[in-house]
């Protein structure tokens, strides 16, 4: 994304990034609170916690820093995070799900995290297009698992994943869009919106587990 930006976009995208952690931190609480309360995977509902919040600090520091010097350093921090971010939301819903099946598409899911994740730090240029083809086919994966989520999670919980995942995706659009005017803080709701979905499709999912 082109940087600098004007005052009030820098505005617009720190009031979206503030809202993401003044969603994240608190909801992530109350969520391994809820979890310690029933049968869900407490361990798989912290990593999936703590891969979210990690995605949203990364991306505030990165987007917010007013020094250009640190700042490319800081990006491929930001976009590595978002592989994590991926392959933790997979995680607490595999476990519920609890198939071989779909142990195997979230060891495939992690090991692309991984291998994204240290590609990014070390040789990918932070725009390199094969990272946001790597985050849209590790998100669509999922599709795989339709059929064990509908059998396993809330009704309500799968089509908030599926709103979550297609939000995601046309939410690259703008992402892909440099320099639309508020370009950043556009594409940042698109994934706050689509953040809320997914977290309350989980937090559905272990209530009823």
């Amino acid at each position: 994304m082109p940087y600098p930006t004007t005052p009030a976009e820098t505005l617009a995208d720190g009031t979206v990034h503030f809202a993401g952690l003044a969603f994240a931190i608190p909801a992530s609480f109350l969520l391994l609170v809820q979890a310690a309360g029933t049968n869900a995977p407490t361990v798989a509902t912290a990593i999936y916690a703590g891969c979210m919040i990690f995605a949203f600090a990364a991306s505030a520091v990165y987007h917010l820093m007013p020094f250009d010097q640190p700042r490319a350093l800081l990006g491929r921090i930001d976009h590595a995070a978002i592989y994590f971010k991926i392959a933790g939301t997979y995680t607490p819903l595999v476990m519920i799900i609890g198939t071989g099946f779909a142990y195997g598409i979230l060891a495939v899911v992690w090991i692309i995290a991984v291998l994204g994740a240290i590609a990014k730090l070390f040789f990918w240029r932070t725009d390199a297009r094969g990272s946001l083809a790597l985050y849209l086919g590790m998100g669509w994966l999922s599709v795989l698992l339709v059929w064990p989520m509908l059998d396993k999670l809330p009704g309500m919980a799968v089509a908030l994943i599926g709103i979550g995942g297609l939000t995601y995706s046309v939410g690259t659009i703008i992402y892909k869009r440099d320099g639309m005017p508020y370009q950043n803080a556009i594409w940042h709701v698109f994934v706050l919106i689509a953040s809320i979905c997914i977290f309350s499709a989980i937090s559905l999912s272990v209530q009823t587990t």
